[in-house]
């Protein structure tokens, strides 16, 4: 009797989480763009923190570091038509100045800007690190 109880709680579980994951796709398309903006924003403050690690950072601006392929999404779908997907490319900037007072620490701004069922998004976020 309770091996049936434990085996229908986790079917209804299972259940429940496809449901809840489906629907959230079909109402948060852009916070699935936002969700890619944010590990390209991720991507490149790993590319230069791994430049700061071996000294090869300087000042100034840093287009994408990662692979270029990793700009280009193959489609999100929008929230009117969920036949149809809309290719998203995305674009990823950094600006890399020195940290005020400090010689061995730089204060690194990534944004990434994208347009998705004919609006422009952009997340901008900062982030010091520390030069080898």
């Amino acid at each position: 009797m309770q091996i049936n109880v434990i085996f229908l709680t986790l079917i209804v579980s299972f259940a429940a989480l496809i449901f809840l994951n489906g629907a959230t796709r079909v109402k948060e398309s852009d916070s699935t763009s936002r969700l890619v903006a944010l590990n390209l924003a991720n991507e490149q403050f790993a590319e230069i923190e791994f430049l700061a690690a071996t000294g090869n950072l300087s000042v100034g601006n840093y287009n994408f570091l990662g692979a270029a392929e990793d700009l280009k999404n193959y489609g999100l779908y929008t929230d009117d038509d969920l036949s149809k997907k809309i290719p998203v490319e995305f674009s990823v900037t950094a600006n890399v100045k020195n940290y005020s007072g400090y010689e061995n620490l730089r204060n690194v701004s990534v944004k990434v800007e994208w347009t998705f069922s004919g609006k422009d998004f952009k997340i901008e976020l900062e982030k010091v690190v520390r030069v080898n």
